[in-house]
């Protein structure tokens, strides 16, 4: 292994999913609350004029509190958030357009719970102050309902290896807790699920252009046609390039000068799919290239090293139905690359040292889903499902370019099957059981049940109890770290959690005012940990306990204001606390109209307490301000900051061999999307 641990390959792969439906009745929703609710003998005629569009009908902003939305992840099948049987947090595209969000990275920073910590080149996010460990392992990232955690190092995409640019996406739900009764491994601490616009939103050609005062540039074109027979395409585009990102080591400020011109980072993503009645084809990739500096080993001269990651995708699936059972089939090819060189003085003559981590695997998928009994038909609602992953090659390559290679090289099979029973014991209120076995070839077998009470006594209101246990094996990279150096055999990482929660009208404030609340226990065994140059180890049981309280409103013409307010309390059976985990975490949005102008400003940032690990870390608070104006329904032109102010601040990833990182400076992102009429 190379003294810098590499970073895997993360993620380019996706599933097409069928999303229109839901859209069509949240903007045909919005637009009917515009209408007149009763004609005028006196009212002007109607025209075609004054009949709204499709696209504007998608395009109309969705009024009402976050249990209005469709969501997916807690149950695997579409339905209100109030009803769901888990907490789902939802950032939808119109929050990711107004608030100036860049990234993967930035949108889950929006949301309660979740911590998105920076070492330099790789995001690691961190659920309820628990410690994101190497590389985002503990969450599952799916994209439209697929896998997306690569088969190495379990990696999971926040950063610029993410293959979808933030200007694609619909909306991305995360759900806490543990969701291993229907996702198997990686499920750990929540599951993060990234919708992609279908082709209604994207119709016609488009074209997007961020630039910074830094040089960084982003771009994205795209084109999505929707045809008369409902079959619909889309191919998108999209490239990010910053030639002097933030040094990945926190050097002294003396080296800048000669180290920043090796420092650089670029991405290149596609995307083509289609879809046509119940049958969905898809295929992508992304290239990023970071360009890092180093030092020789004997002589300590700087020198330039590259790391490249390298993701490819395809994938089909089908929905349909099948003696009255819902089905749905997937089957998908993934392939992962990570490739780090550096140049090396320490023989007779300067060679070059290549680390190469490549991965391919194989994921299927069959579920389904039936309602049954009661005069509706839908008295109890079942779901089963299998899921395989198939590794058909995992290997880590050392060598020195000229020379023979020393691989490792290795295969596996997983294979996990799933039921859950929802049981509609009155009008609103549903019991959620859930069981789910995973098996590997040559590994120990996993069973995880879950439980979930939901009585939600009208819309937009709900109380939710729920009970489940998640369960995450070691990953290849972990195994085969350990046996290099003779450690001992690692356990896997086992959770229980408990939670209550309330969601509903806040009391006297108004029809677009709710209020959310939560709190939640949980105890993780085996925590798989290490320092820097040491093996892997299972840690003592960790207890982690806290409250989340959250407000929402909508007001006026167009104002909208999100708070959240999240504490805890993490701890080892010693006693010690989870290193950086923060007490207290404070966030908040506001969405504004400027006048009459059509311009949109908006102000969101997050404010948290102090962090300890291996030094203590004071707390600090950002803002980003976002500006967004829409003279015509082809143009939008946006101008942003980050950190305003500028203010200095200290982050650490909380994995124990990256360095503290010192940051300021405020970022500026300017920019313009264009929309072309659709065929």
């Amino acid at each position: 292994m190379p003294a810098r641990t590499p970073i895997a390959g993360r993620l380019a792969r996706c599933l097409w999913t069928l999303e229109l439906g839901a859209g069509l009745l949240l903007g045909g929703a919005a637009w009917a609350q515009t209408a007149t609710p009763t004609a005028s003998a006196n009212a002007a005629p109607t025209t075609a004029a004054d009949i709204p569009s499709l696209e504007d009908l998608l395009r109309t902003e969705r009024r009402g509190g976050a249990a209005d939305v469709s969501v997916s992840t807690a149950s695997r099948q579409a339905q209100s958030a109030d009803l769901a049987p888990a907490v789902t947090r939802v950032v939808t595209r119109q929050d990711i357009a107004r608030l100036g969000l860049r990234d993967l990275g930035d949108i889950l920073r929006q949301m309660p719970g979740l911590e998105v910590r920076e070492d330099g080149e790789f995001s690691r996010v961190a659920v309820r102050g628990v410690a994101p460990g190497d590389f985002n392992g503990r969450v599952l990232f799916l994209l439209d309902g697929l896998r997306l955690n690569d088969n190495l190092y379990d990696a999971g995409p926040a950063n610029r290896e993410f293959f979808v640019d933030a200007s694609l996406i619909e909306r991305v739900e995360f759900t806490p807790g543990p969701g291993s009764a229907l996702y198997g491994g990686n499920a750990l601490l929540g599951v993060v699920n990234i919708v992609t616009q279908r082709a209604d939103t994207l119709a016609g050609p488009q074209a997007r252009v961020a630039f910074s005062p830094r040089g960084q540039v982003s771009t994205r074109l795209s084109y999505a046609s929707r045809l008369d027979s409902g079959a619909e395409w889309l191919a998108a585009f999209s490239s990010d390039e910053e030639p002097h990102p933030p040094l990945s080591f926190g050097e002294p400020q003396a080296y800048h000068a000669q180290l920043k011109p090796l420092e650089w980072d670029r991405a290149r993503r596609w995307l083509l799919g289609g879809h046509a009645g119940g049958l969905s084809l898809r295929a992508g990739g992304v290239l990023r290239d970071r360009g890092l500096y180093g030092f020789l080993p004997q002589s300590g001269d700087i020198t330039g090293t590259v790391d490249s990651m390298r993701e490819n995708f395809a994938q089909g699936g089908w929905d349909g139905r099948a003696a009255d059972w819902d089905v749905h089939l997937g089957l998908a090819w993934q392939s992962s690359r990570f490739r780090a060189e550096q140049a090396d003085d320490t023989g007779a003559e300067l060679r070059t040292s290549r680390f190469e981590a490549l991965g391919r695997w194989w994921l299927g998928e069959l579920r389904l889903g039936r309602a049954w009994g009661g005069p509706a038909g839908d008295s109890h609602t079942t779901t089963f499902g299998v899921d395989w992953q198939r590794d058909s090659l995992q290997r880590f390559r050392y060598v020195y370019l000229g020379e023979a290679p020393n691989d490792q090289a290795f295969t596996s099979t997983r294979l996990g099957f799933y039921v859950q029973d929802e049981w509609r014991l009155a009008e609103r209120q549903r019991l959620v059981l859930g069981l789910r076995r995973d098996g590997a070839r040559g590994g120990e077998s996993s069973w995880n049940p879950r439980a979930a009470w939901v009585w939600s006594p009208e819309p937009g209101q709900s109380l939710k109890l729920m009970w489940g246990t998640a369960y995450r094996a070691p990953n290849r990279f972990e195994r085969v770290y350990n046996d290099s150096g003779s450690a001992a055999p690692l356990r896997p990482e086992r959770l229980r959690t408990l939670e209550l929660a309330w969601q509903g009208p806040l009391p006297g404030a108004g029809a677009g005012w709710s209020w959310q609340a939560s709190l939640f226990s949980s105890r993780l065994v085996n925590f798989i940990e290490r320092d820097s140059g040491a093996p892997f180890v299972n840690t003592p049981v960790a207890q982690s306990r806290g409250a989340e309280l959250g407000l929402n409103g909508q007001w006026g013409q167009g104002w909208q204001m999100q708070l959240s307010l999240m504490g805890q309390r993490n701890r080892a059976d010693d006693g010690s606390r989870q290193a950086y985990s923060p007490a207290r975490t404070l966030k908040w949005a506001l969405q504004m109209p400027v006048a009459d102008t059509g311009v949109r400003l908006s102000l969101s940032g997050w404010a948290t307490s102090e962090r300890i690990g291996d030094e203590r870390l004071p707390g600090y608070a950002q803002t980003r301000a976002h500006l967004l104006w829409q003279p015509s329904r082809q143009w939008e032109v946006f101008v942003g900051a980050d950190n305003v102010g500028g203010r200095a601040y200290a982050e650490s990833s909380g994995a124990g061999y990256t360095p503290t990182l010192q940051r300021d400076g405020t970022r500026w992102q300017a920019g313009f999307t264009w929309r072309g009429d659709a065929q």
